[in-house]
């Protein structure tokens, strides 16, 4: 203790001081307890004044206590004392009247409110009448207290609450009466029946407060109870506790001040279990079950013989709640009267009133005392939960209750579905206590976002589409609702903190709540956030018993994750299911606990009726092997005798009883069984078997230390390494946790992780240690109470004492090391798996076959190590399934296992899989072979398995390395060897025969261009000048399911040579369209010819089409500009004469009076009604030569009433031109109208499809460049109504009146710019003839269609939508190919993926074209393409300086060995290495990446080849593994390099560019362009140019070598004359007669033989001569003639007939005979009559 005094008193302690009042300021002198000797060491009375709880005001204030004296105590005390905890002021007295009159004062003045400290009296020396003077004078004091207390302000309050909850019900009855609609008549009387339970409960509340204060006023005034109801207090002997009385009444007051609804219960809840052995009370979260039922009990009596035990399923939650009973009672009971016990090995006795535990603790007091004594009550909470430990515990109690009439057992639940636990319990009582609930708007909205699944499972990764639909919804919630805190429902960590992260959202502060945060974490979610609202992203954690205050809007996303134990294939599988119906009513109540609130639901209210009721009990869920040894341990020989409330399976029991005798725990005799002595101990320990056998068998090896913590490590470790937070947060966690990673695996990796945190001192260096090491000191602090509690047990239980020291050390192996080992495969003696000898199959689980991987973050993989045999401690399946606390051991350790294992070892090791190894493929041939989505190997490997019946047969591909790996058993390598290399044969073939089908020049339909077959080594492999065709297109009912290559070779073997392939990717609405499978080309007509001639051929079951390509591949290109589509038609039947007319069948008289003599063209028709139809009218006498058009037209005119149809009757089809001959008339006809330009604009494209003789009328449609509209809308307008050249006068072009074109996207971009296409649409639609429609494909795609009535509005709308559509595709100097083929990689890959989720948009990477295109908003793009090229230039740089830690020639351990000498951040590199150089370390794929240069990363590489130097005898490998090529080209060190597919030999970029760019320039002896290795010379292959040539640069190497082709050809091959015109023919041979070449691109005619102008009626030789010398031709045109020349101008002038008089074209009149010229005739005539004597 610790004196203070008076300011004017001396502060010394234990000695006597005098009173420091003289005697003068008594009125006697001296005060009667003044001391007149030394005080005695025990003072006579002592007065203790205790603060109330919570009270945080300063009391050693020697100001405030001597004004406290002065004011209470007549006389001084003659010493004061502070006692520090719990703290008090003691005050001294040797008088009893001093004290007694002290005592009352401060009653006095703490009632009247003058300080908050409780007066308690001691007496030390006994007075006689003592007690009696003191209850004289305070039980009036008391009894006014408490008189007053039926209307003090929390009466009042209530009864304020009282008359407006009445006025709300007069208000809403009187509405009731009048008329309502049904709905709202519901509506009312609902809210009616709410009001009126309100009341009630009020009214209950206040009646119990009443009662309770009544009896505390009963007790201190001495009498009885007036037997109204149940007495809620029970005193025992004759005085009274006046401080107790005070703490009750304070309790009383603050119980209606809190108002928790279990309070209005409490005598009806007495009288209940007063009556009954058994009941079962529900009560919803929030009622108060869990902290008042004990203290009712507790005050009643009711059970007062014993302790009251309140059992839990969590240690945490019996611990916080013995801490709020604690302050809630607090002075209310004895010292020590409320306890909880935290492990069974601290229970010896009960000996607290009141007694908090686990069920598991209880559990475990049961198998050492079955009679339980002791105990008087048992309540067993949360029993909805239905955990494994509280259904055994109520089994156990069943057994017990009827050996103990007076134990009374309470089950209480939190869900109203109890009545199972009820007939259980020999049909026990049920009481109900609502929960203090506000009204919950529940909303079901299950399609909020209909086809995410898709989408965004398509970009990010594993996240779970519901849970856009949550942060979707959360974000509208907080833009459209009034404040309010969110609450939204996930289902685990990673979901909830990536939520976290993508809610972005004004004024909103997103929070996450998870098991793995710290208190502190989870403190946030309470805390405010004054002007910003709450959104708490949170597992189940938050499902029961929280109340986060202010929570009004909940989002349930219906989905939980469950551990669930399979007894079939002994998994425990963690996965993603629905959650029960009383967990869904669970989440929507979060909403409702502090005001009303709001559910939604994601999901419908059919998916909620379908909900199972309650969650499946935990003993149907889980590994029964506890259950089952605390059975067997009970003395039931058959477990199945159990008597279960859910039994479980036989199955899982089997399973349960197989592991225990496995184990040793049990034996088996006569069907029955028996614990054997191990079994005992795993009892008396009362932890999960295996864990136990673990702790036992280190123990028997002399590894006590070691034993213990491996089970604690064990049994939590799935918690102790935090990986959390960012793709970077998890890379660096992972950095840090290779100092601690094992080469025996993951429980050795965790023992070295316990035992470098225990070498840490206690106290927060530990925390900032776990902090530093990304490790959980939560998890870590479990483990060490779970160290400490089962040292104390194993003390306790089994006389063993656990030392100190640690025999095992991480930092060497030893001999320790397999003796751990045999401890922990005898302990998981069943969990063991073998290595399949396939990564991609992993283990194979020795008693189920399973195959299964290790897990990513096992510790073996850090060490690049895949030992044969391991343990694991359990199978996790979650998106996919996995070995978890795996141990590596040697085969030889199975032999000395007791029990032998339950498998074939010898089996095992025979079935392992052999690796065949292929490389030197090429990377492009590897695409090909594994096919578009690997759809190709995955194919093969399936024909594979099923050709050699190995379903473990696989094949896989690695891109960086250039390798495939094969694996198969040894007996069936050779074969699939072979089918391999056929397959990679036929692939390399297929390159290398690959060609590009190049046009010269564009033409319209029917006018086909010259085609040129561009292959390897950039040469012509074929030109196609006679217009034969090349392609062929490929048709199949179901294109979808057919294999690619499967259906190339099958074309193949009938038609060799195939030189490209093209597959359909859009499928159009046409039947024809979704039936194109693709186009095949060939190098020769022939062959596709040949192709197209197949008939009958079946594929897939159903037959395949084959017809030669309408339009080559070089013409059928897209359109630059959006394209518009009009529809034509004409008849190809003559008309009869007669058409019908459908009506309305009462209009059909006043029709045929109207039409009767009408004029339609040059005829008058008649008409009259149908014979056969009552709404029809033929009409006869139409003029064969109109169409139908016109014909209504007229008919129209004619009458007000409605023409629902019409139609020609036409006869027989007349014999049209063939569909190209019409397509040529199409395009003649629409070319007119084009603009004039150069040859190669391809301004339309028309297709006549061929009738069906069924139909009347030629369809065709035209599809125009959408830069032509004008021009397209003026050509449609004149060819209306049109005959066309070579058809009949009556077959008139009829062209639609509306233009449609639609454009479609996947579900992946319509979620980007799903707001701004909605409002484009809307703004499209505005707009006067025009229509938008968004449809939702089979495939989940969406096509906007948009239809109008002119071309341009189409042209524009749709340029519109592409734009949006198709974003922007990423331009950069910088993204050299190179660079861009780093997102084949996985590293590529993450980044799209990541870059999509932080900025919203889609992102599509063109693996043909190396074309990268955003799609999104376009402020949103902007940001994204700059972070998306300095991120892959960023990746670029560092994969060029990147130094891999993994190989075959490198140390297993060599990555550790780097961090341990450098540290997982490799500072100590930084040191060695003196430029500004960072490094990465990825754990992962074991590299390091230097962000640096060059420089930088050789000498980091010479830093790690001298590790590997002192750890191998040999580190020449590894020089050549960092060695350098040099270029065959420039013979310098390869730089941006590019690998050559046809020969796999390595060049600079820039020098292979180079080379093209010689070959462009002079293109003599340039091609084949080959490879420029030294002895080599494979031609370069098609794929290289493409990868490293851009398209105008291809097209130019393309002309070279067409010229270089030309040139080759010895004179056969000629271009076209004209300038520039590209058009190329062909030279007739010498004695052949020069054939005219019409070029189809300039229309000049070419003589074939003299390659000039075409010269009809001269032959080759007389037209060059005349070329040579025009006026030769003259010459031989005069011979023989009467030929002069004119005088003035020079021409030749023939005179035949007539006078002499001539007129010349330059004007002059000249004299035939003189040849003198004239002005004019009458000059000339004169001349000839004056000179020449006549005219003649």
């Amino acid at each position: 203790m610790a004196r203070v005094y008076h300011s004017n008193i001396r502060n010394q302690s234990y000695l006597p001081c005098r009173n420091p009042k003289s005697p003068a300021d008594y009125p006697r002198g001296r005060p009667p307890d003044a001391p007149m000797f030394r005080r005695p060491l025990r003072p006579n009375f002592v007065v203790k004044l205790s603060p109330l709880p919570g009270d945080t005001f300063n009391y050693r204030n020697s100001v405030f206590v001597e004004g406290l004296l002065l004011k209470n105590c007549k006389f001084h005390p003659y010493d004061v004392v502070f006692e520090p905890k719990p703290f008090a002021i003691v005050l001294y007295f040797t008088q009893w009247s001093c004290a007694r009159d002290a005592f009352v004062k401060f009653w006095e003045s703490l009632f009247s409110g003058d300080h908050n400290l409780v007066p308690n009296l001691i007496r030390n020396v006994i007075v006689l009448s003592d007690r009696d003077e003191v209850n004289s004078r305070l039980k009036p004091l008391f009894s006014a207290k408490l008189r007053g207390l039926d209307s003090c302000e929390e009466v009042k309050s209530w009864e304020g609450k009282l008359l407006s909850l009445e006025k709300e019900i007069a208000v809403v009855l009187a509405s009731l009466r009048k008329h309502n609609p049904l709905q709202l008549f519901d509506e009312l009387k609902k809210k009616k029946e709410v009001l009126r339970g309100e009341k009630e409960l009020i009214l209950k509340r206040i009646q119990e407060f009443k009662a309770g204060v009544r009896c505390l006023l009963t007790h201190i005034e001495g009498g009885k109870g007036n037997g109204e109801g149940f007495s809620p207090y029970r005193f025992d002997g004759d005085g009274v506790d006046w401080p107790r009385i005070y703490y009750l009444i304070l309790r009383e007051c603050r119980r209606l001040r809190d108002g928790l609804p279990i309070y209005a219960y409490r005598r009806e809840l007495l009288r209940h279990i007063s009556s009954q052995q058994i009941m079962v009370l529900i009560g919803e979260t929030g009622s108060g079950k869990s902290t008042q039922l004990v203290q009712f009990l507790a005050d009643s009596g009711v059970v007062a013989d014993g302790s009251l035990i309140c059992t839990q399923p969590r240690k945490i939650a019996a611990i916080s709640l013995e801490r709020r009973v604690q302050e809630e009672s607090y002075g209310c009971y004895e010292e020590n009267a409320i306890s909880c016990y935290r492990s069974s090995s601290c229970l010896k006795r009960f000996d607290g009133k009141i007694v908090y535990m686990t069920d598991h603790c209880l559990l475990q007091q049961c198998m050492k005392d079955r009679m339980l004594s002791g105990v008087s009550c048992i309540l067993v909470d949360e029993a909805h939960e239905r955990t494994l430990n509280t259904d055994l515990l109520l089994s156990m109690l069943k057994k017990l209750l009827p050996q103990r009439p007076e134990l009374r057992l309470i089950i209480m639940s939190a869900t109203a579905d109890s009545k199972q636990l009820s007939e259980y319990f020999f049909g026990c009582g049920m009481l109900s206590v609502v929960g203090r609930n506000f009204p919950v708007d529940v909303k079901y909205v299950p399609c909020f976002s209909e086809g995410t699944s898709q989408s965004h499972t398509a970009s990010s990764g594993n996240i779970a589409p519901y849970v856009f639909d949550v942060v979707r919804l959360v974000t509208e919630i907080h833009r459209t609702e009034n404040e309010g805190t969110i609450l939204a429902f996930l289902t685990s960590l990673m979901e909830v903190e990536w939520a976290c992260e993508m809610l972005v959202a004004a004024d909103a502060v997103p929070l996450a709540l998870h098991g793995k945060l710290s208190h502190e974490e989870q403190s946030h979610v309470f805390q405010d956030y004054p002007g910003k609202r709450k959104v708490i992203f949170a597992t189940n954690i938050a499902e029961t018993s929280l109340t986060i205050p202010g929570i009004k809007f909940v989002v349930d996303s219906g989905m939980a994750k469950e551990s669930r134990f399979e007894p079939g294939s002994g998994m425990n599988v963690l996965k993603v299911c629905w959650i029960s119906k009383s967990s869904a009513n669970q989440r929507a109540g979060r909403a409702g606990r502090t005001e009303p609130g709001c559910c939604y639901r994601l999901y419908s209210q059919d998916d909620f009726t379908l909900m199972a009721a309650q969650q499946e009990p935990e003993i149907r869920r889980v590994h029964l092997g506890v259950a089952a040894l605390k059975i067997i341990a009970l003395g039931i020989e058959n477990i199945c005798d159990f008597d279960f409330i859910d039994a479980p399976s036989s199955e899982a029991i089997d399973i349960a009883i197989r592991n225990l005798v496995q184990l040793g725990a049990v034996t088996s005799k006569d069907g029955n069984f028996e614990m054997t002595g191990l079994g005992q101990s795993l009892v008396k320990l009362g932890i999960e078997p295996r864990l136990g056998k673990l702790i036992l068998g280190c123990f028997s090896f002399g590894l006590k230390k070691e034993g213990i913590v491996l089970a604690a490590v064990m049994a939590n470790a799935s918690s102790i390494f935090c990986r959390v937070g960012k793709l970077e947060d998890k890379r660096k966690s992972d950095r840090l946790k290779v100092p601690f990673c094992h080469p025996h695996g993951d429980l050795f990796t965790l023992l070295s992780v316990y035992k470098a945190w225990e070498d840490v001192p206690v106290g927060k260096k530990r925390n900032q240690w776990c902090w530093d090491n990304s490790i959980n000191a939560k998890a870590l602090q479990r483990c060490h109470d779970a160290v400490c509690e089962w040292e104390s047990c194993l003390k306790s239980e089994l006389q063993i004492i656990v030392p100190s020291y640690w025999c095992w050390t991480p930092e060497r192996v030893t001999e320790h090391d397999g003796k751990l080992k045999m401890a922990i495969l005898a302990s998981l003696a069943e969990n063991v798996a073998f290595y399949s000898g396939s990564d991609q199959l992993g283990y194979q689980v020795a008693l189920s076959g399973q195959y299964i991987q290790l897990h990513p973050s096992c510790s073996l993989l850090m060490f690049n190590q895949k030992p044969d045999w391991v343990t694991f401690g359990e199978i996790v399946s979650t998106s996919c399934k996995y070995l978890t606390c795996v141990t590596a051991f040697n085969q030889d350790f199975l032999s000395d296992l007791t029990p032998p294992p339950l498998f074939d070892v010898s089996r095992l090791v025979s079935q392992k899989l052999q690796v065949t190894t292929l490389s030197g493929n090429g990377k492009t041939v590897l695409k090909k072979f594994c096919g578009k989505y690997n759809n190709g190997l995955t194919c093969l490997v399936s024909r594979l398995r099923t050709n050699f019946g190995d379903q473990r047969i696989s094949v896989e591909v690695d891109y960086d390395k250039d390798e495939i790996r094969l694996f198969t058993s040894s007996d069936d390598t050779e074969k699939v060897l072979n089918h391999v290399n056929s397959s990679l044969d036929w692939e390399r073939n297929s390159l290398q025969n690959e060609c590009m089908e190049k046009c010269l020049y564009h033409g319209g339909p029917g006018m086909f261009p010259p085609v040129a077959l561009f292959g390897s080594g950039a040469e012509i492999k074929h030109l196609e000048l006679d217009k034969r065709c090349l392609t062929v297109d490929v048709f199949h009912p179901h294109v979808n399911d057919v294999d690619d290559k499967e259906l190339i070779l099958l074309i193949e073997s009938y038609a060799p040579g195939i030189c490209a392939v093209h597959k359909s990717v859009i499928h159009g609405s046409e039947i024809e369209d979704r039936e194109k499978w693709g186009s095949i080309t060939f190098l020769t007509p022939d062959s596709a010819k040949r192709a197209a001639e197949l008939k009958n051929i079946e594929l897939n079951g159903s037959l395949i089409r084959v017809n030669l390509s309408k339009a080559t591949f070089g013409v059928d290109r897209a359109f630059s500009f959006p394209a518009v589509r009009a529809k034509l038609s004409w008849p190809r039947k003559i008309s009869k004469g007669s058409a019908i007319v459908k009506c309305d069948p009462r209009d059909v008289g006043l029709l045929v009076s109207q039409f009767s003599n009408l004029r339609i063209g040059e005829k008058f028709v008649r008409c009259e009604p149908s014979d056969k139809y009552i709404d029809s009218v033929v009409i006869y006498g139409i003029d064969k030569e109109a169409s139908e058009p016109e014909i209504l037209q007229v008919l129209s005119n004619a009458t007000d009433r409605r023409i629902v149809d019409f139609f020609l009757v036409r006869g027989n089809a007349v014999e049209d031109p063939t569909c190209r001959a019409c397509e040529e008339v199409l395009f003649r006809e629409i070319s007119a109208f084009m603009p004039t330009g150069s040859p190669q604009i391809n301004f339309c494209r028309v297709q006549v499809f061929p009738p069906e003789p069924k139909n009347a009328f030629m369809k065709a449609l035209i599809t125009f460049d959408g830069r032509l509209h004008l021009e397209a809308a003026r050509a449609l307008e004149e060819i209306e109504g049109k005959a066309l050249l070579g058809f009949q006068s009556w077959q008139k072009i009829q062209c639609q009146r509306l233009f449609h074109t639609s454009i479609c996207c996947s579900s992946a971009v319509y979620f980007v710019i799903k707001r701004e296409l909605d409002s484009l649409m809307a703004y499209l639609n505005c707009k006067r003839g025009t229509e938008c429609t968004l449809d939702r494909n089979a495939n989940g795609s969406y096509r906007v269609k948009i239809s109008a009535t002119a071309t341009q509005v189409v042209a524009n709308s749709r340029r519109t939508l592409e734009k949006l559509m198709k974003g922007k595709i990423v331009n950069h100097p910088s993204l050299t190919p190179s660079v861009l083929q780093l997102l084949f990689t996985r590293d590529g890959i993450t980044l799209m993926k990541s870059l999509q989720q932080e900025m919203g948009i889609y992102m599509y990477f063109d693996r043909q074209s190396l074309n990268v295109r955003m799609v999104g908003p376009s402020a949103k793009i902007v940001l994204a393409e700059e972070q998306f090229i300095q991120r892959l230039l960023n990746l670029h740089i560092n994969k060029h300086l990147e130094i891999h830690l993994r190989g075959v020639d490198l140390p297993h351990d060599l990555m550790k060995e780097v961090v341990k000498r450098f540290g997982p951040d490799l500072h100590g590199l930084k040191e060695k290495v003196p430029e500004k150089t960072e490094f990465t370390l990825n754990t992962r794929r074991h590299v390091i990446s230097v962000c640096g240069t060059k420089e930088a990363k050789q000498k980091v590489e010479e830093i790690i080849n001298e590790i590997v130097a002192q750890s191998s005898s040999s580190s020449s490998s590894v020089d050549n593994a960092f060695s350098k090529k040099g270029c065959p080209i420039c013979l310098c060190e390869v730089e941006d390099e590019i690998q050559l597919e046809s020969c796999m030999h390595v060049f600079c970029r820039s020098c292979l560019v180079e080379q093209c760019e010689s070959a462009i320039k002079n293109t003599d002896k340039s091609f084949p362009m080959c490879c420029a290795h030294e002895g080599c010379g494979v031609p370069i292959w098609l794929v290289d140019l493409k990868s490293l040539l851009s398209s105008e640069k291809l097209d130019e190497l393309f002309m070279a070598s067409m010229r270089a082709f030309m040139a080759c050809s010895g004179g056969k091959l000629q271009s076209c004359p004209s300038p520039d015109c590209p058009s190329v023919y062909q030279v007739n041979g010498s004695g052949k007669s020069g054939e005219p070449f019409v070029c189809e691109a300039c229309y000049a005619e070419t003589c074939t033989q003299c390659n000039l102008e075409y010269h009809p009626y001269l032959s080759c030789e007389k037209y060059k001569e005349f070329k040579e010398d025009p006026d030769s031709s003259l010459r031989e045109w005069s011979r023989g003639k009467d030929v002069k020349r004119c005088p003035g101008c020079g021409t030749p002038i023939e005179k035949a007939e007539g006078c002499n008089h001539i007129e010349c074209k330059c004007g002059k009149h000249l004299c035939w005979v003189c040849l003198e010229s004239f002005v004019d005739s009458d000059e000339c005539y004169n001349h000839l009559r004056a000179i020449h004597q006549g005219i003649t």
